[in-house]
Parts: structure tokens; sequence; C-alpha cells
């Protein structure tokens, strides 16, 4: 005889909020977005105007605007191919941290990473990220909105008063901390490629 899993027991929430007894499952789908997330400036719109630094002086430009700047910086480094070269920095920058110092094509590696690396400062995304390295609203970004402890708190808060049954997360780069929190690991159970290192 089959038996139901727990998830379709009849005192669990599913049975009680579907009053015609047909199955049903709750999935929240999201896309955490990894930690590049804010590379390009997109969330800085949550603090218009942006400022080029604290100076008091210093240049200010309207969410669009700066938007405006985002794209276009963007779009030069597409047709210039850097694109493609941040690409192959974050796959050889992979390799390297896993590679032993010791281990043969090492220090090839190495030296393509620099390579690539200085390449790359000279992307036009990279020249409008120095421009606004030191503006205020920039760093609050950071602090109150990038910042992986205050999101993961956020995410978790979100989740659990959603109470799903399944949860798919894609651009996920803390899957560890998810697995060993305690409120989330007496609720959920991981279903990743268990051969991988997460």
């Amino acid at each position: 005889m089959f038996k139901l899993p727990k998830l379709f027991a009849n005192d669990s929430p599913i049975r009680k909020m579907n009053k015609s007894n047909a199955t049903s499952i709750r999935l929240l789908q999201w896309n955490i977005l990894a930690d590049g997330l804010g590379e390009d400036g997109f969330l800085a719109t949550e603090f218009s105007p942006i400022f080029e630094s604290a100076d008091a002086k210093s240049k200010s430009y309207a969410a669009n605007d700066f938007m405006k700047m985002v794209r276009e910086a963007k779009l030069a480094d597409t047709a210039s191919g850097m694109t493609s070269k941040f690409s192959k920095l974050k796959g050889e920058e992979k390799k390297l941290k896993k590679m032993k110092t010791s281990a043969e094509g090492y220090s090839d590696l190495k030296e393509s990473v620099a390579k690539l690396k200085e390449e790359t400062n000279k992307s036009e995304l990279v020249k409008l990220k120095n421009k606004f390295r030191n503006s205020p609203q920039l760093e609050k970004v950071d602090r109150e909105i990038l910042d992986w402890s205050k999101r993961f708190d956020r995410i978790k808060q979100i989740v659990l008063q959603a109470d799903p049954d399944v949860i798919t997360f894609q651009e996920i780069d803390h899957v560890q901390q998810f697995l060993v929190d305690k409120d989330f690991s007496a609720k959920y159970t991981c279903m990743v490629d268990s051969s991988k290192t997460y």
C-alpha cells in the first residue's frame, strides 16, 4: 500500500486549506540573484538622487539618469567584448581558487587571471563604478540591501511567513546557510546534487 508523505497527512495545512480534498501544493520560486547582484548599481535607484561622493559639491544624478549611464556602460561593454571577458575571468578565478599552488598549470592560470583583471579594469561599467566609489547612496545599497546577513534574514522571514510546501531558489550562493539554519531545516530539506559540494 502506498503511504502518503507527511506533507499530505490529514492534519497538514494543505488538507486544511483545501476543502475539496484535492491535492494541492504551494510553491515559492525565488531568484536570489547571487552575490553579484549590485555590481551594476541598479539597486541605487532606491536612494535617489545619487551623488558621486559625500563631498557637498559632488555632482548628483536622478535615478533615471544614473540608470541610463549604467545601461550605456553595459551596452559599450557588450559591444567591445568586455562582458565575455568578465565571464571568462569569473571562470578562471573559480578554477584558480580550487587549484593547489603546486599544481601543474597554476602559474599560467594565475597569470591569465591577472591579465584578465587588467583588461576588465578598462570596462565602462568598472569606470562608472570607480566614478561613484565614494557615493553615500551606493554605500547605503551595500549596507542596507546587499549585505548578505540582512538579505538572508529578510528572505528567511518572507519564506517562513509564506509557509510554502516547496521552495525553489535560483542563483543562490549560500545553500549551506539554508541547510544549517534551524528554522529552515526544521521544516524543509534540500534536494541538490549530492555529488557536489555546496
